[in-house]
């Protein structure tokens, strides 16, 4: 019996985390949104940029591995565009991109950059 009111008791008090968090997150929401191409170039420092490019890149990465798993030829293929030698060449696409599309967000023209190379 004790151990029914325990198991009640810890589902309801799961439950109402879940909630509360959602919640939160709800509640938050409002202010958080995906930057556009102009905030990444004109409002951050070269390496806020970067390191938020990079985070475009690992979420699209993982992103086409688990669409594509156990393959992960996808998943390499991104990597390997981005991360390609000399990475200059890279950068100077993907500034000259975000150019051209200020007002479009960074991960929808980072996904459009990479769909040729790389696929869906």
């Amino acid at each position: 019996m004790w151990d029914r009111k325990s198991l009640t008791l810890r589902k309801y008090s799961q439950f109402s985390a879940i909630i509360l968090v959602a919640v939160a997150f709800i509640s938050s929401g409002k202010e958080a949104a995906a930057l556009t191409a102009d905030e990444v170039l004109n409002r951050m420092t070269p390496e806020q940029s970067a390191t938020y490019v990079n985070g475009i890149i690992e979420g699209l990465a993982t992103a086409r591995w688990l669409q594509d798993r156990p393959n992960a030829e996808g998943m390499n293929c991104i990597y390997d565009w981005y991360y390609q030698q000399p990475n200059s060449a890279v950068w100077n696409r993907i500034i000259e991109w975000f150019e051209r599309h200020p007002e479009q967000q960074a991960g929808a023209l980072m996904a459009v950059l990479i769909k040729p190379e790389c696929g869906e």
